[in-house]
């Protein structure tokens, strides 16, 4: 079953049909359009009314004083306006909530983010052209992929993920001397891309696929077609008919992601016959077959509970979790470089951190193995002292410092107006306000970034903020959003945080300093969006 590679040529839609059809769906969707307009634009039912934010001499829209100061946007109209109001953003009404009414929203169950995205980015419709199953509509088949096979067993792929980082890094970046002046990378994300999407290779497909280059290519490739299709940054406006034609073609005429999926397929099946010999030789025989310890086999032992079609559905599946993960760590990597290079006095610090935590261990290490010479039993390959400053996930964990420097950048950076979720009926929300069915709302993350439980200077970077609290970088809540909260949740956040703060500990351990190449643009790269290129680039200067 899993090597049925090819689509039932009779399940496909002859382009004629489409053609055929494509005018019926117009008018249809005509219908359905000028209903929505008519229920956006009628009042809503007997709650409080919810005030318009005024817009300044000239802007027909909020767009543009948004963008030009988020924080000051927000707090005149929340000194105007309290903790609801509507705003006119990316081409539709929002209504902006604050507070604890973000709460009320986020883990509501008639709300639903998933189709409030789809009006802007069509991110259902894109994944839809390379997997057959699973078509939920909330992605919770790719949220169970995650939770089952990667979260659990992150300190199992640490040590890979470390390999692939530290040897790339090396190889990309390799040494950059003070006394040349260090070395100009106009464009981290680049390198960055190479050395997440080679660790995620490794513990995606394994080793025997990700060796081969092509496999690396097509997975930076299909980050970088995804970045587009999100807007690189900038989100798309919303736009009935623009959503419509983007269906369209992605469904039957053009998806950038068939040619990446056939990349996978064609090096994946070779592969896959392989481990069904060596698995079908050791049943023959008698002995347990050693299955590769990588998501493809888990998920290929796994056919019927996930409900896979064949061998190029699973390939799907793998193909859309790489390239978003591959997406956002290499987008927060390269953020967390930029924050490095503004903020500077806090390197050695970091770097201190690491060093003392490695001799610790490397002490903890050497007792154990004197306990065991004194009862002379044998030291095995696990206390090797070649490995005493392995960077493991335990590892990694006691770096609080690095952990509370990365949580603060997401707090910092994480754009003000965010989450947007739709009504799928009717909701009152606890102040009496009511978001009609088919209305969205969206979240003010400035009330729960810049709250009064994020202790002082709440306005400004400070990398300890959270040392000595119960609030580590994967820690979601109604005062931490980056990752959302609840149900929907994102589950990748462990595997992320865990490569974002293993390429900061390799990048302060081999760099004294890193500078922002135009210092007039250092708050700009602090707070470009996801996906939005950086308008500069970085020095970087290797240690002696």
């Amino acid at each position: 079953m899993l090597l049925g590679l090819v689509s039932d040529a009779s399940s496909a839609i002859p382009i004629q049909a489409i053609k055929t059809a494509f005018p019926i769906g117009i008018g249809l969707a005509s219908a359905a359009y000028l209903t929505m307009k008519i229920a956006s634009n009628s009042s809503s039912s007997g709650g409080e009314t919810v005030p318009m934010a005024s817009l300044r001499p000239g802007d027909s829209t909020h767009d543009k004083e948004y963008n030009d100061d988020q924080d000051a946007f927000l707090q005149r109209c929340e000194e105007e306006y309290g903790p609801t109001f509507n705003v006119l953003l990316l081409g539709k009404t929002y209504t902006v909530v604050s507070g604890p009414l973000i709460r009320e929203v986020i883990m509501n169950s008639d709300f639903s983010s998933i189709d409030a995205v789809e009006e802007h980015q069509h991110i259902k419709a894109y994944f839809n052209t390379v997997r057959k199953s699973n078509w939920d509509p909330d992605h919770r088949t790719l949220h169970a992929l995650v939770k089952d096979n990667i979260t659990p067993h992150l300190s199992i792929f640490t040590p890979r993920i470390v390999e692939q980082l530290e040897k790339n890094l090396d190889h990309e970046l390799s040494k950059c001397p003070m006394q040349d002046g260090g070395r100009l990378v106009k464009d981290p994300l680049l390198p960055l891309q190479e050395m997440v999407g080679s660790a995620m290779a490794d513990v995606f497909v394994g080793p025997e696929i990700a060796k081969s280059r092509k496999i690396v290519d097509a997975f930076i490739h299909a980050t970088e077609d995804l970045s587009k299709m999100l807007g690189n940054g900038k989100i798309p406006h919303a736009s009935f008919w623009g959503s419509l034609v983007k269906f369209v073609n992605y469904k039957f005429f053009n998806s950038p992601l068939h040619i990446h999926l056939q990349t996978l397929v064609d090096a994946s099946v070779p592969v896959v016959l392989e481990r069904r010999r060596q698995e079908a030789e050791a049943a023959e025989k008698g002995i347990e077959y050693k299955r590769p310890n990588d998501i493809l086999q888990r998920m290929l032992d796994n056919v019927d509970k996930y409900g896979f079609i064949d061998l190029e559905d699973v390939c799907g599946h793998i193909l859309i979790l790489i390239l978003a993960s591959v997406h956002t760590t290499t987008d927060s990597a390269t953020a967390l470089l930029y924050y490095f290079a503004a903020f500077p006095e806090y390197m050695e610090t970091l770097y201190k951190e690491q060093k003392d935590v490695l001799d610790e261990i490397q002490q903890e290490r050497e007792k154990k193995r004197e306990e065991l010479k004194k009862k002379g039993e044998p030291i095995d390959e696990e206390l090797d002292p070649a490995r005493d400053r392995d960077l493991t996930a335990a590892t990694i964990k006691r770096m609080v410092h690095m952990d509370s420097f990365v949580r603060e950048m997401f707090r910092f950076r994480t754009e003000r107006l965010t989450l947007m979720h739709r009504a799928c009926k009717s909701v009152t929300l606890s102040n009496g306000v009511v978001i009609a069915k088919g209305q969205s709302a969206i979240c003010n993350l400035k009330s729960a970034h810049q709250g009064p439980e994020q202790g002082d200077e709440v306005t400004e970077f400070r990398p300890w903020r959270f040392l000595g609290k119960p609030k580590t970088a994967t820690k979601v809540g109604a005062d931490f959003l980056p990752f959302g909260m609840g149900r929907h949740a994102c589950p990748g956040r462990f595997l992320a945080i865990q490569e974002i703060k293993t390429i900061g500990v390799l990048v302060v351990s081999r760099y004294s300093k890193i500078e922002i190449q135009d210092p007039s643009k250092t708050m700009k790269s602090l707070r470009t969006r996801m996906g939005e290129p950086v308008p500069t680039g970085v020095i970087m200067t290797s240690r002696a």
